[in-house]
């Protein structure tokens, strides 16, 4: 039965916390990225393929594994990559729409592909893995990473972690109060990634707009810190000795928000991405055109309003390397 691109990555959450598992501990330390572009997967797409049990860090679609010389083993089953493309909208005259500003109306409109891990195919020869964590000096690195973002300040006074919009200030217990320096820092970029929504930043409704506790926008927002947190934790290189909470109580609450918002997830991660690359110094315009590009390289399309109103065809996860291809995803 087809299924919403959405659903499907959800599900693979909720797989993982019903298994008594966080999703988002799980570290990177090998970066899953793609066999040709040697791009790393980055916000949603990162979690996805990070958390399978497989070997290789290496992806490629069905096409991909055929340029190199080998093939997708038959039967094999494939996970979903999604990625944005920029659609130019055109009235019904064929025109562009332009802003007023004077530069072309464009909204990002969500694609995917279907990947396969390199442990899937036959006939590939892999690649050298290269490693960019420097493990021997962790938290020289999560040192630094908070040094250099140079965000707000933070206050090491009372029992609680908490950054205050209002005042523009992190407060934390002190060092000493946590169970290990991967802990403190962990937490420590769990309140950055909330600074990271001040109005003078990225500027994100769970942080500038009045949120009550419990609510959809707080959930969604605690969402985006604990998933920038654990961005920021593999760049690091602690995310691997964090002790996570991993009590029945604290995956039933996720797992409630997930099944009553299956998007959730997703616009978590993109947003999360988007405040761990703000922290590091990540030009933006350099992460949006990650992010819109194609396991493949496909070039951005225009299209027009019909089309950009429409939903996004059903995806069926699971994509069999034997089945016969759509003619939407496969390929891609």
């Amino acid at each position: 039965m087809n299924r919403d691109i959405y659903q499907s990555i959800t599900e693979r959450f909720l797989e993982q916390l019903k298994k008594g598992s966080v999703p988002w501990q799980q570290p990177w330390t090998s970066c899953v990225q793609n066999i040709v572009s040697r791009k790393p997967y980055r916000g949603i797409n990162a979690f996805t393929l990070g958390m399978t049990d497989r070997t290789s860090p290496f992806w490629l679609t069905f096409k991909q594994a055929l340029d190199l010389g080998g093939h997708v083993k038959k039967g094999e089953k494939s996970l979903p990559v999604i990625y944005y493309k920029l659609l130019e909208k055109q009235d019904a005259a064929g025109r562009p729409v332009v802003r007023e500003d004077g530069r072309p109306d464009r909204i990002p409109f969500i694609r995917w592909a279907n990947v396969f891990n390199l442990d899937q195919t036959e006939g590939i020869e892999p690649p050298e893995i290269a490693t960019t964590q420097n493990a021997g000096q962790p938290f020289e690195k999560a040192a630094a990473i908070v040094e250099n973002a140079k965000l707000c300040p933070v206050h090491h006074a009372g029992f609680a972690a908490i950054y205050s919009p209002k005042d523009d200030v992190i407060r934390l217990p002190a060092p000493s109060t946590f169970r290990s320096q991967e802990d403190y820092f962990h937490t420590l970029f769990h309140e950055m990634t909330h600074a990271t929504g001040h109005l003078s930043r990225l500027d994100r409704e769970g942080i500038t707009q009045p949120v009550k506790f419990g609510s959809e926008r707080y959930s969604k927002e605690e969402l985006i810190a604990e998933l920038g947190a654990a961005f920021l934790s593999n760049e690091a290189g602690i995310l691997n000795q964090v002790q996570f909470d991993n009590s029945a109580a604290y995956l039933a609450s996720w797992i409630e928000k997930l099944e009553n918002d299956p998007r959730m997830i997703v616009s978590a991660a993109s947003q999360a991405q988007k405040s761990a690359d703000f922290v590091l110094g990540i030009e933006q315009k350099e992460s949006l055109a990650e992010s819109l590009t194609s396991p493949e390289e496909m070039p951005v399309g225009v299209v027009n309003k019909a089309v950009v109103r429409a939903r996004i065809p059903a995806f069926t996860p699971g994509h069999r390397a034997d089945a016969k291809p759509r003619k939407q995803g496969i390929g891609l």
